[in-house]
Formats: structure tokens, C-alpha cells, sequence
């Protein structure tokens, strides 16, 4: 170190000494005097860089401050160096001071990606390797860093279903093989196999790679047919055995972007008793209007809540004023006038005066302003002997739905020491604790956001003793005050994963790299609801899940020179992995007391107890080979082969091998780079594999069951012992390349993905008493191209740097082979329909061979019928249903397309009306910086997808008779009466649900299996193209100059502030374009998010 220090200081003065005969030259006519500072991209003054006038002999260099002086000619042009950093051209102007920012040389260098088991270069890589840089990883202040990344990756498709704090996002690679809910790549974290990301502090990360295609992925065999993920922590520094301190924190602020259009009380009480007073859907006009049952009906001054009663307890605030005066009294309608906020209006049912209140349930009480709080502090150092890197993280996040959150607390620790000259261990640790607070954490599908947002808002938000009102009878939908004040829940989990690993030089150019790791989850839940008005049996539920990985891993590496020329590197070695999972539940009831909320005092003879435990091993022997010449010609060739217990005797073991080629073309000496200064050429082939199987799927699984009293066992879970891999094969080609000495920079891939006995679950009939079988079935096809350009549009004369990153891909997915079974393309599921083209019935929906997977079909909606007379002319309806059957249509019924003119509308007249997946998406990134400021500005798009508005055609149609309508009844978007039809958008409004009593005027269903959607929005009235343009981010930086820090008495000082999700350009009419199943429901928002951090740096 001391020999080293000695050698800087005399380059120093040596160029210190030089630079006081340079300015002898620039005593000419014509000349001024201007100054200077030189520093690093930290902010670090840069010692004894060379400052000069381009292609003069005048010139200096900084000193101990980073600081210059020189006189130089006016309009000349500046070229400042140093030793391991980038030389920058700055054109002289009017100002006689200039701040130089020197970037470190490693940027013009290759840059070195992770790769399975090892790094490479990037300019040898073959394979579809992209890195993600740590700025696209922190734009919002996200539990998951992946949420970051939406449209920033060609090729990687982050899908955010939810807004609940704290939820992974769906991540798909290329279209994924099996299906969405389980495609999700593999994520290996320093080494260490994880199924997602739970649980990391994305401050924490120090480099991302995605390996996209089967020939970077195959090194992982058994687990990658869906991509892997690699993750790379950050490590110390070994540098001066100094520590660097950070400590930061960051607050985002989240709102909900838009609401849906809802009605306020006084127009659904209009709109709704209006409705009900036609008697169309319901001849019961006076029970459906004053029998108290529902958010709209009178009749609620005598309701009974347990052994409370009167009005002050029911569970809706209609009633009719003067009914209420007799009852209550005076004063006590006056209070609720003049101090409670309720309202009167005159019924168009009965003329008579109604009271109410609105609560503005989903506005001021359901959603909220949301705060996160982000804390992290940090130490990292070393000198020769290692180095450490240690962190704390605390993030606490709001929901913007009340109740909800997402609380996480995480370590992380590393360390690299050398133990002697040629043999190094590394040492891992991570831990994390969250705690999580959903709306629906048992996955009921009765959540708050899936049915309370769309609750009206007359119901009673708190009953007169003070508790919350519960909502709907039966508690689907609840008030959320209800569930907040009687639910007892909690949710934790926590992470653990230790790891160690050596690195033993054995020869030069032969390590040994051993190394093995210990990663437990255990997650805990308890849930406990108080007696209440819904629950009067106390329920409990108890879960303890547990999951432990061990994993080893033997690598030998050898890497070697030939004669300058030939570069070869080999990697050979075997992995084994060990999963164990544990689970245990508990359910009980009846407790006599809500002060002890366990399952201990519910009663014995409710309480029930299941329990699981599942053991998986996979074992592993891998090898790779990568060669260059002249870094011009590139080969890669690896294999794997695999062996999983899960599978039977006859199929557990399975190869994946892949090559890949590429040709350097811009190092050969004929090459001329006059406009394309770099071009590589590359293609690729490859297998991976999926063992998403568990025993139960190849030997059965057992559960506990009762035959005539007698306890015995179930089979619950039906074998398939021939059950194979599945294997999923991939083509890929393209080119690398850079133009006008590299400020153009593009990337063209093309691929074909071939998943071959894909594994999914295959329905069974009623009779044999099992739901499903999982089995292999055939072939799907993901076929695409992904573009990246970038471009350094600025000078690097320029004060101000601009980079902007365009991203685009493509991609469909086919169904390529399936089993034959006789029909046409060997369909699965689906139906006949009419096609007008060839005059005939054909074949359509499902699956079948040839056709891309993900079509949506629906009822082609023509209108409203504006009079009885237009309607009773009306086809015959199939889907009609129940006593509605044979009664004739009336006016301001749904005109459906009769496609086959046959006088009945049924399923052969559905008819194609987009796909539920965007075939396109990109994205295009800005990053400017001028001296300390950083602004930074992304955009990403998607196109090709259809989205039904679920939410609105259950409030047009008022689905289970309790639905909060929209401003479409008051609006002219819903037909009242005859005169509308020019101008309606949808069928008539009736308070009488429209899917209940089975009309079908808004709400329709497809009987053909893989093809319905079970009373949904399956017509053209509520299909809308889902293309959007988002706004994602815009951020502005700042860095405190050097002079202020040192005052400071700290090494930095960062400053950030910006919006995330700002909003969509797009033609659907909800709120989230961002929908891949078809349809929107109502789902927890996506929120917009406001976050601003600092930064310091001891």
C-alpha cells in the first residue's frame, strides 16, 4: 500500500511539473484565463488530471483539490484526462469557470454480467443476457424493487394485479410456458435458488441480470423453462480499509388516481326506486321497495340486529320521513337532519318524503392517503486482508384501502477475506421479518376491494351504541369498519438465509469453489373474529407454514490465455437441493369468550386440525464451456442434467444441453467503422426444464376423512405416475450494435419457444370424484422479436448528458401440438359457432393446434329495443333463464346479434372480440443530468389487448341486487325510456338484479368450457381496447456540491423527488389498462405515488 501511495505522489508532482511549462505556450494574443475543478462521478476531486487544448501544447493539471488555471485561446476546445478514466472534450465559451465531471474508464470497458455460476463478458456473450441497472430498480419506494421495472426490459413483462403494499408483481419472460399464476422466472439471489424476491431490500441490490433464452438458462436445468433472474447483493470495498456510512430515507405518499364514476346516494335512491317501481324484473314492487331488505328499500324503523332493534340498528338508513317522525319523534329526526348529515328527497315511487344518508363510503371511508416510510443505513469497507458490506432496512407502508399495509424489517450482511494468497471465503447473511395486512388475506374471493367498494352508499357506516354497521346481511359485502373492529388478524413472515463459500486457487487458472446455504421462511397466521351480528360462533383459524432449502454446490473453474488469441474458460460441477415443507392448520369456533383468542377455548368437538409435509430433492451435474478467438469468434456449449424425486422411478431424471455462437465482426481488420463502430452477431439454442410438481401429482395424496362415524382416510389427490418433464426448447438470433462511435446502440433479437409436454391441470368428469388430474399436454409456441436503441444524442462537448432508451417486444403464444382426440386441430374445449366467411358453423375457443392461446368471444351488442313493439319482435334468448324464460322481452332490452339468422340467440352466435394478452409492449427511458441535477422521465406502453369493464356492467346490471349504481343512469348512458335507444349506450336499469333474475341484459355467460367467464361481462357493450400509454415516472436528482459536504463533514449528500403511476393515455373505460386476464373487476388500485428521499454519506 505505502509503495502504491508513493507511486501516486510522484505522478503527481511529475505532472504537476510538466503542467508549469505548459502554460509558457499560451501567451498569445487573443488568449483569456479561465478556471476550473475536475471531479468523479462521487463528487471526488480528481488529482493530477491533465487539462489541455486540443491538439496545442497548452496545457496544466488539477491539483490537490481537483482545481486548474489556464489561458486559452477563445472558441478552443478543451480535453481533460486521467489515468482509469474516460477523457472528456469540453468547448471553450464566455465563462471563465467550469465544472468537469471525469467518468471512471470501466464504462468504456466491457462490461462484466452475471451468468449462471459465473460472470462473463458482455461483449463474448452469446446469449440473451440483459443487465438492469440499479437506478431503473429504485424510481418509487416499493417493497418489491421489480415493480420498477414495468416496460424497462424487452422481453420482461412485470404485470402489477394489485396495489395492496407489499404484493410481488407477476413476471413473465417471454410469454412464460404453462401459465401466468405459476410462470414466474427463477430468481437465484447470490447463488442461493428462490422462488421470488419476498423479502429483499432493493437498496440492497447491487446488479440484476435476466437471462431470457434456454441457452443462458440451461445451466439451471430443472427450474428454468420460465427464465432466470439473477441477483447480485452488494459487497464491501477493499480500497484504503476506510468505511463508507449511507444512511437514507425515502417517504412516498400514495393516492388513489381516479375512482369509478359512482352515484351519490340521493341519485341511486332515485335511480334505483324508479327502477323498482316498473315491476319489470320483480312484480313485487312494495316487498323489493319497503320490506327493508336492501340498500335502496323503506321498511327499516323495526329491524332486528340480535337483541338490539329500531331503526338506530338496521343495517340500511332508508326510510320514509314521515314513518320515522311517528316512530323516533321529532328531536330525534332533527338530530339526524342538523347534526348526523342526513337528507331528504321525494320518492319516485310513493311521492312521499324519503330520509337517508350518504356515507360516501368508497371516498371519505374506504380508500385513504397513504404514506410509506423508507429507512436504511448502511457500512461497507475492507483493505487486502476482505472486505464487509452490512445494512439494516425498515420500510412501513400504508395501504391506500383502509387497514392495509405491509411492514418489513431486513439485514443483510456480507463478507469476502482472504484467507491466504489463494484461497478466499465468502460469507453471507439475510434476514427478514413481515408483517403483512390484506384485504382479503384467506383468499375468499368475498374481499373488500372484490365487493365492498361497490357496496351503495345508504348503508349504515355505525350503529347508534357507536359499533360499525356490518353492510350486506351474511357479510358479503362488509362494511370495512366491521371487519376492522371484529377481525383480529395477523399475518408474519420471516426469512432467513445463511451461506458460505470458498474460493481455492488449486493451480493458475484452476479454482475450486465450494460452497452451500440454509434458507428457512416460516410464515404464521391467526385470524379471530369477535361475536358479532354476522359471526356469533367466533371463528378462529390458526396456520403455521414452513419451508426450508438446503443447497450445495461443488464448481471447478478453469480459465486460460493461449498465445493472446484463444480464451477458454470451463466450468464443471453438481448441485443438490433439498426442500422441506411443513404445513400445519387449525380451525375452531364457538369460544366462550372473545379475550382469548386461540383456538384453546373454542369447542373440542368443532375444532379440526390437518397437517402436511412434503420432502423434494433435486440433484444436479452441470458443465460449461466458453471459448473465443481474437474476441471475434464466440462459442458457448453447456449441459445439464437433472434428476427430482417428485417424478416417477421411470422419469426423473432428464438433459438439458445448449450452444450458442457469435461473431465480433467490428475486431476484424477489414471491418470498416466509419458509421457502425461495433456489430456482433449472435444466435443460440437451448433446453430447460419444469418440475413444478408435488408427490401428491405422481403417488396420490391422503387425507383424513369420516365414513359413518368412523374416522378413515380420503384420496384427495389422483396419481399420474406417467407423468414426464416438461421441456421447453428455444431458438434464438440477433445482433448487437453500435453506430457512430457507439451514440447509437442497438439490439435486435428474435426467438421461437417451444414448451413440449406442458404441465397443467386436466379437468375430469364429476364421476370419478376428483376435480382435476395434473397430466401433460402438448406443445405452445411463444414466438417474438425484442428491440433496445439506445442513443447519447448530446455531444460530449456538452454541458448536459442525455441518454434515452427506447425498449420494444413482441410476442404470442400458440398452441402448437395436442393429443389427438378426433376433432379438428385436436381442440380442447370450445364450441360451434357461426362464421360468416364460409356460411357455416366452425369450431372456435379453447385450445387447438394453430390457433393463438388467449382469444376472448363474446354476445355482438346492436342496441336497445326502444318500444314493446320492437322488443316482442325480438329472437328467442337462451340465456334467459328461470321463470324469465318465455316471458317476452320489453323496451330497453339488449339487442343481441342473431349471427346465423336463425331466430335464437344462443352460443353459436358469440363471435370474436380481442385477446386478453398485449402482443406489444415497450418502453422509452430519458435520463438528462446537467452539473449536479439528474431528471429522469419514462414512458411505457402496451397494445393488442381487449378488457372487459367488469365493475360497470355489475352496477348497470346491479348484480346481487346491492350494487352501487354508476353516473351511467344519470348521464343518458342507460336507456329509460322509448326515445333513448339513439342515444343509449346500454340496456335499461333495473333495481332488480338483471343476472339474479335472470334477464341477461348486461350480464351474459358462454356455455362452452374455456370459454365462459360465469356472468360476466361476456358481450361487445363492455369490451374496450385495452392499449394504453403510461406515465410512469418523472424524478429529479440532486447532488450537494463537494464544497458544501466538506463544510458538512460528510463525503455526500442526495437529494430526490418524483411521481410514479401518474396516469394512462388509453381508450378503456376503467381505471387500469393494465389488466391481463380480460377483464376488470374491481381490483385494489394501482395508486399514483409521490416520493422524495435524501441520502447521506460519511
Amino acid at each position: 500500500m505505502r509503495k502504491i501511495t508513493r507511486i501516486k505522489c510522484l505522478i503527481v508532482v511529475l505532472l504537476t511539473f510538466i503542467g508549469t511549462l505548459a502554460p509558457v505556450h499560451a501567451q498569445q494574443s487573443g488568449n483569456f484565463e479561465i478556471s476550473g475543478v475536475v471531479k468523479d462521478t462521487s463528487g471526488e476531486p480528481v488529482i493530477g488530471a491533465t487539462v489541455i487544448v486540443k491538439n496545442t501544447q497548452i496545457g496544466t493539471t488539477t491539483d490537490v483539490d481537483g482545481k486548474f488555471k489556464l489561458k486559452v485561446p477563445r472558441k478552443s476546445l478543451l480535453q481533460i484526462s486521467f489515468v482509469g478514466m474516460k477523457t472528456k472534450d469540453l468547448k471553450v465559451t464566455n465563462n471563465t469557470f467550469y465544472e468537469i465531471t471525469l467518468e471512471d474508464e470501466s464504462v468504456l470497458l466491457d462490461e462484466v454480467v452475471a451468468i449462471g455460476y459465473g460472470t462473463q463478458s458482455k461483449a463474448t456473450v452469446t446469449s440473451g443476457v440483459v443487465s438492469v441497472k440499479k437506478a431503473e430498480l429504485m424510481s418509487s419506494v416499493s417493497a418489491s424493487p421489480l415493480n420498477n421495472l414495468q416496460g424497462k426490459v424487452a422481453g420482461l413483462d412485470i404485470r402489477q394485479t394489485t396495489g395492496q403494499p407489499g404484493a410481488q408483481p407477476v413476471v413473465l419472460i417471454r410469454g412464460g410456458s404453462t401459465d401466468p399464476a405459476n410462470d414466474s422466472p427463477l430468481f437465484v439471489i447470490d447463488g442461493v435458488v428462490r422462488s421470488n424476491m419476498n423479502g429483499l431490500n432493493q437498496e440492497d441490490i447491487e446488479s440484476m441480470e435476466v437471462l431470457k433464452d434456454a441457452a443462458s438458462a440451461a445451466i439451471y436445468g430443472a427450474k428454468a423453462a420460465n427464465g432466470i433472474i439473477l441477483i447480485t447483493t452488494k459487497q464491501g470495498s477493499s480500497k484504503d480499509g476506510k468505511a463508507t456510512i449511507s444512511a437514507s430515507y425515502r417517504l412516498g405518499v400514495e393516492q388513489i388516481r381516479q375512482h369509478y364514476p359512482f352515484s351519490g346516494a340521493r341519485d341511486y335512491l332515485y335511480a334505483s326506486r324508479l327502477a323498482g317501481s316498473r315491476g319489470i324484473n320483480d312484480a313485487n314492487v312494495s316487498g323489493r321497495l319497503e320490506g327493508g331488505a336492501y340498500p335502496y328499500s323503506t321498511g327499516n324503523i323495526n329491524y332486528k340486529n340480535g337483541a338490539l332493534e329500531g331503526y338506530g340498528y338496521s343495517r340500511f338508513t332508508t326510510e320514509y320521513l314521515d314513518d320515522l317522525i311517528s316512530n323516533m319523534g321529532q328531536s330525534y329526526v332533527d338530530d339526524l337532519l342538523n347534526r348526523q348529515g342526513y337528507e331528504t328527497m321525494t320518492d319516485p315511487y310513493s311521492g312521499k318524503q324519503l330520509i337517508f344518508k350518504d356515507n360516501h363510503y368508497q371516498k371519505d371511508v374506504l380508500f385513504q392517503t397513504a404514506l410509506t416510510h423508507n429507512y436504511d443505513l448502511s457500512a461497507s469497507g475492507g483493505n487486502d486482508k476482505g472486505n464487509y458490506y452490512v445494512s439494516l432496512g425498515y420500510i412501513n407502508s400504508e395501504g391506500i384501502v383502509l387497514g392495509t399495509g405491509y411492514d418489513r424489517f431486513s439485514l443483510t450482511a456480507n463478507g469476502n477475506y482472504n484467507l491466504r494468497s489463494n484461497l478466499k471465503l465468502t460469507v453471507g447473511l439475510k434476514h427478514s421479518t413481515i408483517s403483512n395486512k390484506a384485504t382479503d388475506p384467506e383468499n375468499s374471493g368475498t374481499s373488500t376491494m372484490d365487493r365492498s367498494s361497490r357496496y351503495p352508499t345508504t348503508f349504515r357506516l355505525y350503529y347508534d351504541d357507536g359499533t360499525p354497521g356490518i353492510g350486506e346481511a351474511g357479510g358479503s359485502p362488509r362494511n370495512r369498519l366491521h371487519e376492522l373492529y371484529y377481525q383480529d388478524i395477523s399475518d408474519k413472515a420471516y426469512r432467513n438465509t445463511i451461506q458460505l463459500g470458498l474460493d481455492w486457487e488449486i493451480l493458475k487458472g484452476l479454482h475450486f469453489k465450494p460452497s452451500a446455504s440454509y434458507y428457512m421462511q416460516e410464515n404464521i397466521y391467526r385470524f379471530f373474529e369477535k361475536y358479532n351480528e354476522f359471526n356469533k360462533g367466533r371463528k378462529t383459524l390458526e396456520k403455521h407454514d414452513q419451508y426450508k432449502q438446503i443447497m450445495a454446490d461443488a464448481v471447478f473453474t478453469y480459465d486460460k490465455v493461449f498465445s493472446d488469441k484463444h480464451t477458454f474458460n470451463a466450468m464443471i460441477g453438481m448441485n443438490y437441493t433439498q426442500d422441506d415443507t411443513y404445513k400445519l392448520k387449525g380451525t375452531g369456533s364457538e369460544a366462550p369468550t372473545d379475550y382469548v383468542p386461540t383456538l384453546a377455548p373454542t369447542k373440542p368437538d368443532l375444532q379440526r386440525t390437518t397437517s402436511s409435509l412434503d420432502k423434494e430433492v433435486l440433484v444436479g451435474f452441470f458443465a460449461r464451456v466458453n471459448y473465443d478467438y481474437k474476441r471475434r469468434y464466440l462459442l458457448t456449449v453447456s449441459a445439464r442434467y437433472d434428476g427430482a424425486s417428485q417424478f416417477a422411478e421411470d422419469h426423473k431424471f432428464a438433459l438439458f444441453p445448449a450452444v450458442s455462437g457469435g461473431w465480433n465482426m467490428h475486431y476484424e481488420d477489414w471491418f470498416p467503422k466509419t458509421v457502425v463502430s461495433r456489430m456482433k452477431l449472435r444466435a443460440s439454442w437451448g433446453q430447460t426444464g419444469n418440475n413444478k410438481l408435488s408427490y401428491s401429482n405422481t403417488q396420490g395424496e391422503y387425507a383424513s376423512y369420516i365414513y359413518a362415524g368412523n374416522p378413515g382416510v380420503l384420496n384427495s389427490v389422483l396419481a399420474n405416475n406417467s407423468l414426464v418433464w416438461e421441456t421447453t426448447s428455444n431458438v434464438d438470433y440477433g445482433f448487437d450494435a453500435g453506430f457512430f462511435d457507439n451514440r447509437l446502440e442497438l439490439s435486435v433479437t428474435g426467438y421461437n419457444k417451444l414448451t413440449s409436454d406442458r404441465l397443467y391441470d386436466k379437468a375430469l368428469p364429476a364421476q370419478t370424484g376428483f376435480s382435476s388430474i395434473k397430466a401433460n399436454l402438448g406443445t405452445v409456441q411463444n414466438k417474438g422479436f425484442e428491440l433496445s436503441l439506445t442513443a447519447h444524442p448530446l455531444s460530449t462537448t456538452s454541458p448536459v448528458s442525455w441518454d434515452v432508451t427506447g425498449t420494444f417486444s413482441m410476442n404470442r403464444t400458440y398452441m402448437k401440438k395436442l393429443p389427438y382426440n378426433g376433432r379438428d386441430k385436436n381442440r380442447v374445449q370450445g364450441g360451434l359457432v357461426w362464421d360468416a366467411k364460409s356460411g357455416t358453423y366452425v369450431e372456435t375457443g379453447g385450445l387447438a393446434e394453430g390457433e393463438r392461446i388467449g382469444g376472448r368471444w363474446g354476445y355482438k351488442y346492436l342496441g336497445v329495443y326502444d318500444t314493446d313493439e320492437e322488443a316482442a319482435k325480438a329472437p328467442v334468448d337462451t340465456k334467459v333463464s328461470g321463470s324469465k324464460m318465455n316471458k317476452k322481452k320489453v323496451a330497453g332490452d339488449a339487442i343481441w346479434a342473431d349471427l346465423d339468422n336463425n331466430g335464437v340467440i344462443d352460443d353459436k352466435d358469440i363471435t370474436f372480440i380481442g385477446w386478453a394478452n398485449p402482443d406489444k409492449k415497450g418502453a422509452l427511458i430519458n435520463n438528462l443530468s446537467y452539473k449536479n441535477f439528474s431528471l429522469r422521465l419514462v414512458v411505457d406502453f402496451a397494445l393488442g389487448h381487449s378488457i372487459a369493464n367488469i365493475w360497470r356492467c355489475r352496477a348497470n346490471a346491479n348484480a346481487r341486487n346491492a350494487i352501487i349504481t354508476t353516473t351511467d343512469v344519470t348521464n343518458g348512458n342507460i336507456w329509460w325510456q322509448t326515445g333513448d335507444a339513439a342515444t343509449a349506450k346500454y340496456p335499461r336499469y333495473d333495481v332488480a338484479s338483471d343476472w339474479d333474475n335472470g334477464y341477461r341484459n348486461h350480464m351474459r355467460t358462454i356455455a362452452y368450457a374455456g370459454m365462459n367467464s360465469n356472468g360476466n361481462a361476456d358481450n361487445t357493450a363492455y369490451y374496450s381496447k385495452g392499449d394504453y400509454l403510461c406515465f410512469r415516472e418523472v424524478s429529479l436528482g440532486y447532488e450537494l456540491p463537494r464544497s458544501v459536504c466538506s463544510k458538512m463533514k460528510v463525503k455526500g449528500v442526495s437529494l430526490n423527488a418524483g411521481v410514479t403511476n401518474i396516469g394512462y393515455i388509453t381508450a378503456f373505460d376503467g381505471l387500469n389498462p393494465e389488466q391481463y386476464d380480460g377483464q376488470e373487476t374491481g381490483e385494489y388500485f394501482l395508486p399514483i405515488q409521490f416520493n422524495f428521499g435524501v441520502r447521506l454519506t460519511f
